[in-house]
């Protein structure tokens, strides 16, 4: 083959591959937490299906531990529909869509076994009503976890351990009602000043699983002992922008749906495949671990102080009924 006629070749293969990236079409995704999280796994997951269906004419761009802002900002610009895609604690939707914070009610579920059935079917159908309204569509639920207390002072068995310690929350009101019923100090702090505030001692502790704790590495800002606590579990919903949505083509909004799926049914094999490594990891490298003594007056606490007080906040007793009652559980009777 001539010099010449090899050129040309080259040429054209390249033109081919400048004409193949022109016509993908790139779609970001805002994670909050960092690659090595269960967050990661469901954005990476949702990343592989969505390329492998649609035979790279779609590009899923991720950027993670809030490189695009922090959780708040990330589904602000969802709703606004100037990001597609955004992965981020539940905590953070709920003020764009109160209903959703029924999910925060401490003790609202009592095992996994639970979190998942309340996570798909009509459970999840209902949730998904509430935020399309807010400009919103639950693509993946991502399990990370109860919200396990650790702090840098002391370790927490009782209930009357947590008095006058300092913990940092997201902006949710539910889990600042349920912190003061349970007797401690929250400070909502920004998700992405968290590791800060705890290495400067602002607050003495926070609230995570164990992946994310991990992941975050807190166990080097300060964390010292942490508490099985199962107030909460913590799900962070991987959502598109409804505008976004409505604006896709009938083929590529399926393949979107069904990738988020494939990323909650990966996530869920994830956490309970290494949550318990992560733990085991953890300890090896000093974290104290406790188990409470005394979990039935914490959700003693729970129902009659923050249910109570934060039915409102969050929709209503209906919208916490109809909740439970899609789940298969009694009604709430205050």
């Amino acid at each position: 083959m001539s010099f010449k006629k090899l050129c040309v070749l080259t040429l054209a293969f390249l033109f081919m591959l400048t004409v193949s990236a022109q016509a993908a079409v790139s779609y970001k995704v805002a994670v909050g937490d960092p690659e090595d999280s269960e967050q990661g796994v469901a954005a990476l997951a949702f990343k592989a299906y969505v390329e492998k269906e649609t035979k790279g004419e779609v590009q899923i761009d991720l950027f993670f531990a809030g490189a695009l802002g922090d959780e708040s900002e990330a589904f602000r610009n969802v709703q606004k529909g100037t990001l597609p895609f955004a992965v981020g604690g539940i905590a953070n939707l709920v003020p764009f869509e109160k209903k959703l914070g029924l999910l925060t009610l401490p003790y609202l579920f009592e095992n996994l076994d639970e979190v998942v059935k309340g996570t798909n079917g009509k459970p999840a159908e209902l949730l998904n009503s509430y935020a399309t309204k807010a400009g919103f569509r639950i693509l993946c639920w991502t399990y990370t976890d109860f919200r396990y207390i650790s702090n840098s002072k002391h370790p927490i068995k009782k209930l009357d351990d947590i008095k006058d310690l300092k913990f940092r929350v997201p902006q949710s009101a539910v889990l600042i009602a349920a912190y003061k019923a349970f007797g401690g100090s929250p400070t909502p702090i920004s998700w992405a000043e968290t590791f800060t505030a705890l290495q400067q001692g602002v607050v003495d502790g926070q609230c995570y699983g164990y992946i994310g704790f991990k992941a975050m590495k807190f166990n080097e800002a300060n964390q010292k002992y942490l508490t099985e606590v199962h107030y909460t579990y913590q799900l962070q919903p991987l959502v598109m922008s409804e505008r976004v949505y409505k604006k896709t083509k009938p083929e590529l909004q399926k393949i979107f749906v069904d990738g988020g799926m494939f990323a909650q049914e990966a996530v869920l094999k994830y956490q309970k495949e290494y949550a318990q490594a992560a733990k085991d990891a953890l300890i090896a490298g000093g974290l104290v671990v406790d188990m409470l003594e005394d979990e039935e007056a914490w959700k003693k606490a729970a129902y009659d102080k923050v249910w109570p007080e934060m039915a409102d906040f969050v929709g209503g007793k209906d919208a916490i009924n109809e909740y439970l009652k899609a789940m298969g559980k009694q009604p709430w009777q205050n």
